[in-house]
């Protein structure tokens, strides 16, 4: 399977009609997006599914064997290399020689070790002086899983505090740009945009590091991708057919220019997804595959994630009030998410309406029924321009 440079979400979307047919997959060194928010998030979450599609996966590399160890350091910059290259079970050269995994696992330490401590500057690709994301990721059984950015008290890891994330979102945002004006605007917002995060890597950690009978997955990715992007008016009106609300929430923001530019957080888990995981605790019993639901049971399960005091949680201390609290903290930003899980997109665009806030996703999300993704993807999209 050959993954284009160029791919935008439906283009992903429809890579899921391929999955059974090819355990090999080929990924560019570098993406040129055709547009939409979430892409590199929405291809790993591909990668996740694809990877589990076969006993045996197989990433295979645009480079021959002398070039390999370079090559593959620097497809780990993306968010969808990264997981390309965990999930794999074999890395081969482009003439068809296997490379080591030791020496694979080598290749891509610097980054690895970045994210465990921190050096967001590092943990991504770089347009000249500065990072065009940051890319943070919590790889099961590794040596370093519970990376710094995200956990303290490493003899018994813990999410770090609410207010840390804010303080994260705050470094990142001032390293990808050195426009004042844009910091000054995400500052106004760092509280509520600390609280999303790090409501939705708690949940991460609560939920995504194990599958519904409880054993951990052997390989699986949690974390997020940070990265300030650009849109054209153009770009929005050409969403208007396929998502109305993303281009009506994007048009209302532009004032006198052309172009906006936006903050755009990913959270991406390889878990069991929202909604089997809430009705494996709700009926005491694994459910194992989609295929035992029909899409309005799936739907109304996964909207029940976002109600307050519903809970799958095992510790009875921790109320269910996770995806709620991040539902609110949305409206106040005036954000737009897209959810992608199991068979579903959904996605709102909140308006800052006084009152508590319901997760009431669009249309498009609800009736159109997509292939079934492994994990859960938020994507979140904040003007600062």
């Amino acid at each position: 399977m050959q993954i284009s440079r160029k791919l935008n979400l439906y283009d992903i979307e429809s890579l899921y009609d391929s999955l059974g047919t090819d355990p090999e997959i080929r990924l560019p060194i570098s993406m040129s997006h055709g547009g939409g928010l979430g892409v590199d998030a929405a291809l790993a979450q591909f990668i996740v599914t694809w990877a589990r599609a076969y006993e045996t996966p197989v990433l295979h590399l645009y480079a021959p064997t002398v070039q390999a160890i370079t090559h593959i350091s620097q497809v780990a910059k993306s968010a969808a290399g990264f997981f390309a290259l965990i999930m794999s079970s074999e890395i081969h050269t482009e003439n068809h020689d296997v490379v080591d995994r030791r020496e694979a696992l080598l290749a891509i330490k610097p980054l690895v070790e970045a994210m465990f401590e921190g050096d967001i500057r590092n943990t991504s690709s770089s347009k000249g002086a500065r990072p065009t994301a940051i890319n943070l990721f919590c790889i099961n059984h590794a040596k370093r899983e519970f990376i710094k950015p995200f956990y303290y008290d490493h003899s018994s890891p813990s999410v770090q505090p609410e207010s840390w994330f804010s303080g994260l979102i705050a470094n990142s945002s001032a390293l990808m740009t050195a426009r004042k004006d844009r910091a000054s605007l995400l500052k106004a917002g760092l509280p509520e945009l600390g609280s999303v995060l790090w409501e939705l890597i708690d949940n991460a950690d609560q939920h995504a590091v194990t599958d519904v009978s409880g054993n951990k997955y052997r390989k699986a990715l949690r974390g997020a991708s940070i990265k300030l992007n650009r849109i054209t008016r153009q770009d929005a009106l050409g969403y208007s057919d396929r998502e109305p609300e993303l281009a009506r929430f994007i048009l209302r923001h532009f004032l006198r220019s052309e172009v906006l530019d936006f903050l755009e957080i990913s959270v991406i888990d390889s878990g069991p997804g929202l909604a089997r995981r809430w009705l494996t605790a709700k009926e005491g019993r694994p459910v194992k595959s989609l295929e035992e639901l029909n899409l309005d049971e799936e739907l109304t399960a996964t909207v029940d994630c976002f109600t307050k005091h519903v809970t799958s949680k095992p510790d009875p201390a921790r109320s269910g009030m996770g995806l709620h609290n991040a539902l609110q903290a949305l409206n106040k930003l005036e954000a737009y998410v897209r959810v992608r899980t199991g068979r579903l997109s959904l996605n709102q665009a909140f308006q800052g309406r006084s009152g508590i806030m319901e997760f009431e996703p669009s249309a498009r999300g609800t009736k159109q029924v997509l292939a079934a993704a492994e994990g859960t993807v938020f994507t979140i999209c904040i003007p600062v321009s």
